[in-house]
C-alpha cells in the first residue's frame, strides 16, 4: 500500500477500469486496471488520518507504468492463481478454472511470492484515481 503523500504532486485519472486484483481486503487492494487504453499496475492508498478507516471511502489506488516484461510477468501470475481458482477476475470472460491441490497452490506461491509485486509498486507512478 502507498501512503497519501505518494499522491503529492501526481494527477489525477478518470476513466479507470480495474481488470483484475492479486490482493484483496474489503476490496481490491492491488492489480492491473486500464486506462486511455493501457494497463497499468494499481496500489490502494492507506489513510493515515488519526482515528480514521485505514482506507478511504471510495478507495483512492496510484497507478503505475509498468514495462513490457513486468506486464507479462503480472499476467502470467494472475492467469497462475485465477486457473487454481483463486479470486481475482473482473474481466470479461473470466479467466479458465481448472483447480488446483494444496501442493499445486503451495508451488504457485513458491513462483509467485508476495515480493514480485514490490517491483510493480516502484515502478513509475503516472496518476491516482478514486474507485467508482
Amino acid at each position: 500500500m502507498h501512503v497519501t503523500a505518494r499522491l503529492s504532486g501526481l494527477p489525477e485519472l478518470s476513466e479507470v477500469r480495474k481488470v483484475w486484483f492479486s490482493d484483496w481486503y474489503d476490496g481490491p487492494v492491488t492489480g492491473v486496471a486500464v486506462h486511455d487504453e493501457r494497463e497499468f499496475w494499481f496500489v490502494m492508498v492507506a489513510n493515515e488520518d488519526p482515528g480514521g478507516t485505514w482506507d478511504f471511502e471510495p478507495r483512492v489506488y496510484v497507478v503505475h507504468r509498468l514495462s513490457s516484461e513486468q506486464l507479462a510477468q503480472a499476467w502470467s501470475m494472475h492467469r497462475g492463481f485465477a486457473s487454481a481458482g483463486l479470486p481475482g477476475c473482473l474481466h470479461s470472460p473470466p479467466c479458465e478454472v481448472v483447480g488446483a491441490t494444496a501442493e499445486e497452490l503451495d508451488m504457485l506461491r513458491d513462483r509467485w511470492p508476495p515480493e514480485v509485486e514490490d517491483d510493480f509498486t516502484d515502478a513509475p507512478a503516472v496518476g491516482w484515481f478514486r474507485d467508482t
